[in-house]
Order: structure tokens, then sequence, then C-alpha cells
């Protein structure tokens, strides 16, 4: 069984016999700690210094320390010291953080807040403390310890690490239950990995991996509409005013069926697919794809169906009309993704690359073809005035 990761995250110099005791109390009680000063931290020589922070926060914590004292510490292009960065890395990664916060330096922030301006250099080596201290605590909204000695940090950790133990082992039974319930419904071997790997923002690839499968299954069906194969006729249409009746029925199922569509996505969607750091409701994203799917296979039948109907000679071109509503819903259905799964990965790319932690939203807003329902009103105005006369 592998150990735990618990990376300690602070500036070095000043605060160097604290991170030594920290490290041997998570040694003591059997966890794997990482800490930037010693042999077993994980880096690549050709990568930079706060490269390696970032990737051995991205790959190798499970447990996140924030040890904040008086120091801030160097600067990088961002404009943040590392320990900043490696924070921000951790929050993104939604893994348990930790955050110990000097009780000198809380005792000193009111005096900073009232005096913005004010010369501190005799306590911090940049006021930027102040502001990454204000973050953590306002904009974070996690929970801050106080501390003066490594014993106080060791005395909480010992407690936090038991309430995290008790949880993760009824998580790891709701987890296992939910990949289970998961399995049953048939989902790919790409889907189920990104379950069991929970890559970055994996939540969002599983939802487009799914969609993609579950799209792709229709696959047939797509080809059946492509090709004008029809197998038999449902509908049989003579009477003048039953055809009126019949395409107005007709025109409200496509109806309803693109608006329950446009529902899924900017109503159902949003419900299952939570914000960065909580878990999103894995079953409800897999419910939201397969319903895309069976949406998509519904027009595709009612254009089979419409296009089948047999109707009087002079209605052919009406007809015809009538079924090629729904063309470009099913082109934008299909093929949209195929089309986003590469514009999402490039976007969480970015967002990985900008260290920012941001929820991914899905545009789409399908619709009737303008020219389509010009080209159908004619047609259908043709019908009323035959009637008419």
């Amino acid at each position: 069984m592998n150990k735990l990761n618990v990376f300690v995250s602070s500036t070095c110099y000043d605060l160097s016999q604290i991170r030594v005791d920290i490290r041997d109390f998570i040694l003591d009680i059997g966890y794997n700690p990482v800490l930037s000063e010693f042999e077993n931290f994980p880096i690549n020589p050709s990568n930079r210094t706060i490269d390696n922070c970032i990737d051995a926060v991205k790959n190798n914590a499970d447990i996140f320390v924030l040890v904040v004292g008086n120091r801030y510490g160097s600067l990088i292009e961002t404009g943040r010291s590392i320990t900043n960065t490696e924070f921000l890395t951790a929050k993104k990664k939604g893994i348990p953080i930790y955050v110990f916060i000097d009780r000198k330096m809380l005792n000193i922030l009111p005096v900073w807040q009232k005096n913005k301006s004010g010369d501190f250099s005799s306590f911090v080596d940049t006021t930027k403390i102040f502001e990454f201290i204000s973050d953590v605590r306002d904009n974070s909204k996690l929970w801050t310890f106080e501390f003066d000695t490594a014993q106080n940090i060791v005395s909480v950790l010992k407690t936090q690490f038991s309430y995290l133990f008790k949880d993760s082992l009824l998580l790891k039974n709701k987890f296992h239950s939910e990949i289970e319930e998961l399995y049953r419904l048939n989902i790919s071997n790409e889907a189920l990995n990104l379950i069991l790997d929970k890559p970055e923002s994996y939540e969002i690839r599983f939802f487009i991996q799914t969609m993609k499968d579950e799209i792709s299954k229709k696959e047939s069906l797509k080809n059946d509409y492509e090709y004008s194969i029809i197998l038999n006729s449902k509908f049989a249409i003579y009477d003048n005013q039953d055809l009126v009746n019949w395409v107005q029925q007709r025109l409200a199922v496509l109806g309803n069926l693109i608006e329950s569509l446009n529902r899924l996505i900017h109503d159902a969607y949003p419900k299952f697919y939570a914000e960065p750091g909580t878990p999103s409701d894995l079953k409800g994203l897999f419910y939201t794809s397969e319903t895309y799917a069976r949406i998509y296979e519904n027009i595709i039948q009612w254009t089979i169906e419409t296009a089948s109907t047999c109707v009087n000679e002079e209605y052919l071109e009406l007809r015809n009309k009538l079924a090629k509503l729904s063309d470009q819903a099913i082109n934008e259905i299909w093929k949209y993704p195929f089309e986003n799964s590469e514009k999402i990965n490039k976007a969480l790319n970015m967002y990985e690359s900008n260290n920012s932690s941001n929820k991914l939203t899905l545009e789409l807003k399908i619709g009737i073809d303008n020219q389509a329902l010009d080209d159908y009103n004619k047609e259908f105005e043709n019908l009323k005035n035959i009637l008419n006369n």
C-alpha cells in the first residue's frame, strides 16, 4: 500500500527547524513527508525550481500543510512567491489543506490593515506576506490555526489527521459504491479510468468522454438518417385537414425535443458539475450524457418518421421541408462533443498553466435553421391557401 504524501510548504530558512520537526512527526505516523530541502523531494533536473515545486504538489501531494511565518519569500515572474504558488496549486487540486499562521503575524495584521502604507520592514521582508495571509483567511475561506512553536502544529495535525482518516474511510466506501454503480451503467474503460486515476479536472473530462461514448452508440441511426434509409412508413395522411393537424403535431414534438436538450445542458448539467474543490455528481453527469444521446436519437427518429410519411403527391415538398427542419440540430448535436473535446482540453491546460481555478461552462444552444424554417413556411402557406379556397 502506498504511503500518503504530506507536502509541507513554507519559506525554508526562517522556519527550518519547524519544518524538520513537522517532517519527523509525519515520518513517525507512517506517512511520507515531501519537503523541498530533503533528498526525497522529486525534481526534474531540466526544470526550473518553481516548476519542480508545482509538479511536486500536482503529482506527489495527498495532503498539503502550509506554514506562514514573517517571510513571504522571493518573487517569481507572476509576482507571487513559491510558497504562495504552491498553495494555489494545492487549492486548485482540491486536496486537504491545513494552514498554520505565526501568532505574532496575526497580532500585527490588524495594524497593517489600518495602515497599509506604513513601514513594517522590521517585522517582515515584504508586506505581500500580509496580503497573502489576508487572502488565505478571507478569500480562500480556509480554517487557519495559530502557532508559536512546532509542537503547536504537530498537536493540531495529530488530531486533524485522525479526523481525516475517519472521513477517508467513509469516503472510500462511498467512492467504491459509486464506482460499482457507474460500472453497472456500462461506461467505457476510458471514462472509468478517468475516475480511477483522477487527473486534473477529471470530472469535466469524464463528462466529455461519456458524451462522446453515448453519442457514438447512435452512429448506425445517424447513418440511416444520412443515407435516407427508410424501412417502413409509420404514418399515411391523405386528408388535407388531417395533414394540417399532423404537421402541427410534428412541429410541437420537434420543438419539445430541442427545448429538452437545451434545458439538459443549461439547467441539469450545472447542478451535477460542481465548483472546483467540490466533488461533482458523476452519476448525474453520466445521466446528462446518456440523455443527450437519447434526445439525439429521438430527433433522428422524428426526422425519419416525418420523411417516410405517405402524403398526396402535391404535398411531398411540404413533408420534405418539414423533415429538414431538424437537419441543423442533428448535425450540431453530433459534432458538439467531438469538436469541443479538443477545445475543452486546451482550456483546461491553459487554466492549469496559469495556476487558476475555474469552473468550465458549456455553451450549446440548439435551434432550427432560419432558411429551413422559411422554406417550410412557404409550403405550409400553400397548404393553408388550398384549404381556404
